[in-house]
């Protein structure tokens, strides 16, 4: 779903549309709580396809000694673009996704947050005795849905408007994971895995 997300297409759209020239990396992060480190690195894997639609040629990775904790990857796109992808699942329990995609180019930088941001910013922030309580409204045609399930309407609905979108994405998924498992082998054997 997250090749529906606004800043996402909006960054695909500065490559096609000429605003970034010669683009030579990616740098992307992205840090939660749990869940499968594999499944964070295919996401990643996919945004980098999306951006460039340029699939995975290499990848080298270096994983942390604690089991689906943290990975560093390099990879290189059959474009020659070079990746570099961080991913943590060790955030503390009830703490947002922390995110953050670049894209750098010989003409220009994008990228998906604000300049010098580290942490997503909301559009409203409520202080009270309860706590710190963030709202931020993405989609005003769905509004009250949270952050999620606004993808997963919005990519149902590309899906349904679209239905070649759904062989398309289903042979990405595939690659991904194909990528990710990339990704563990190179950990494992301490070298550069070529798809």
């Amino acid at each position: 779903p997250w090749r529906t997300e606004r800043r996402f297409v909006e960054l695909k759209n500065m490559l096609g549309n000429g605003t970034l020239e010669d683009l030579s990396t990616l740098r992307f992060c992205s840090v939660r709580h749990g869940g499968c480190l594999e499944q964070q690195t295919a996401k990643e894997f996919d945004l980098a396809v999306f951006f460039t639609g340029s699939p995975v040629k290499s990848v080298f990775a270096v994983a942390g000694s604690e089991k689906n904790s943290a990975v560093n990857i390099i990879a290189k796109l059959a474009n020659d673009v070079s990746v570099s992808i961080e991913c943590s699942a060790k955030l503390p329990e009830n703490a947002e996704e922390i995110d953050r995609h670049e894209l750098i180019a010989a003409r220009g930088v994008a990228s998906d947050r604000t300049v010098d941001t580290q942490i997503p910013q909301s559009s409203v922030y409520v202080f009270s005795e309860k706590g710190e309580e963030r709202y931020t409204d993405t989609d005003t045609e769905l509004f009250g849905f949270g952050a999620d399930e606004i993808l997963t309407i919005r990519a149902a609905f590309a899906v349904l408007s679209n239905p070649a979108l759904s062989d398309e994405w289903n042979a990405a998924a595939e690659a991904m994971k194909r990528c990710a498992c990339a990704a563990a082998e190179s950990d494992a054997q301490k070298k550069v895995i070529c798809l």
